[in-house]
């Protein structure tokens, strides 16, 4: 339950993020023209949600490029891929070395369990060695 609640939060938020900007284009089309995008390049704000969400983009680029270099920002990007990488992997250790202590106990119950039935079998059996019901057979 938690697992699937994580996952529904998570699908939200970037579903908020990627499709958020098409809410944008519901108030482009009045007199007002309050883009958020404009003050950023200095362009006008476009009407229809194809230009508007190639305005936006560029001005993302606009923004990124002009806060880090296009190299630092690959760097930094791949530096935060190894950090999540590293960090998932330390966190669930178990996913690539499973512990071998659990292997062994889970062997040991399942020998446990096999000789318990075989007992259990061989115990019933026995009940039947020496039991008056076999040894009389009619003969007819």
């Amino acid at each position: 339950m938690k697992r699937l609640l994580t996952f529904i939060l998570i699908v939200s938020f970037v579903g908020i993020a990627i499709f958020g900007f098409t809410v944008f284009a519901h108030g482009m089309n009045s007199s007002d023209n309050n883009c958020v995008t404009s003050p950023i390049d200095g362009t006008a704000c476009p009407t229809s949600i194809a230009a508007m969400t190639l305005h936006h983009i560029s001005s993302l680029q606009t923004l990124l490029t002009s806060v880090t270099p296009s190299m630092s920002s690959l760097l930094m990007l791949l530096a935060f891929i190894l950090l999540v990488s590293v960090s998932i992997f330390q966190l669930y250790k178990n996913l690539l070395f499973p512990k071998l202590e659990l292997l062994r106990k889970r062997l040991h119950d399942l020998e446990t369990n096999l000789s318990y039935s075989k007992q259990k079998i061989i115990s019933w059996l026995s009940l039947f060695e020496n039991s008056p019901s076999f040894s009389y057979v009619r003969h007819s």
